[in-house]
């Protein structure tokens, strides 16, 4: 399935939005310094953070505050700043939350990669991210960006489009105006791709997180709304056309699974 770029089929917010001092533009600004933390990138001082979120270092220096205020960053020892515990704090706060889908999946994450060698996934949205609350890992030498509890973009792989998808026009039409607000051309997915994934139930992607690695979801249901995303992703040296509609039909069979037995929960 092509990838369209979202300059093509989604109408850019006006310049003004970008420089807006309104209180949803301030929150998505912090939010988007925030999410800039990475395994790589674990560790950056203020100058490295307004440049990438393409703000004055003045602007730069007042989110960093308020995040630390509220316990998110912290001071690192030898300058810069880093993520404090409280955010994985609140990673460890959303997989308690899904204890109960967990519970059902964990033994269709083993299966799976036990029979096709690849990393299996439980992804859900948090706000503006997604995290994965569970995974069994492949043992093969590729491990993947993703680990658990940490905070990914929303519209970047199978998974986070399965349920970016899924979210409501207005939520995610506020998703886009921040993703703008960071990156003058961000690869985002069009109206007719989601309507696509959301009539579908699954989607696949092709090194949209990681180059060289592609991946697969499908959606998981509680009470008829979209909860969860199954997913399953390795290199594609491994994975030929083959491989991958076998990996597909697996995961959207587990995921249909998963659900039938989730439909008799009550959360």
């Amino acid at each position: 399935m092509a990838t369209r770029n979202a300059v093509d089929t989604q109408k850019r917010p006006e310049k003004a939005s970008r420089t807006s001092g309104s209180g949803s533009e301030s929150h998505r600004r912090r939010l988007g310094v925030l999410l800039g933390f990475t395994e790589e990138f674990h560790t950056q001082t203020v100058q490295e953070i307004a440049a990438r979120v393409d703000i004055p270092v003045s602007s730069a220096y007042r989110y960093v505050s308020q995040l630390r205020e509220v316990g998110l960053l912290e001071e690192a020892e030898f300058g810069g700043y880093r993520v404090s515990l409280r955010a994985v704090e609140l990673a460890r706060a959303a997989r308690a939350g899904s204890a109960g889908i967990v519970e059902v999946t964990r033994p269709v994450l083993e299966r799976l990669t036990r029979e096709y060698g690849e990393t299996s996934l439980l992804i859900r949205r948090l706000g503006h991210a997604v995290v994965a609350v569970d995974m069994e890992e492949t043992r093969s030498s590729v491990r993947l960006a993703f680990e658990r509890g940490r905070l990914m973009p929303l519209h970047q792989g199978a998974a986070a489009r399965v349920l970016l998808a899924a979210m409501k026009p207005k939520e995610r039409a506020e998703y886009y105006a921040s993703i703008y607000s960071f990156s003058a051309n961000p690869d985002l997915p069009g109206d007719a791709e989601l309507t696509e994934i959301g009539e579908q139930g699954w989607a696949e992607s092709f090194g949209q997180i990681e180059e060289g690695i592609w991946g697969c979801a499908a959606v998981i249901k509680a009470r008829r709304q979209v909860v969860a995303a199954l997913s399953m992703a390795g290199p594609i040296y491994r994975l030929d056309a083959t491989r991958r509609e076998q990996v597909k039909t697996a995961v959207k069979d587990a995921a249909d699974e998963i659900n039938a037995h989730l439909a008799g929960i009550e959360f």
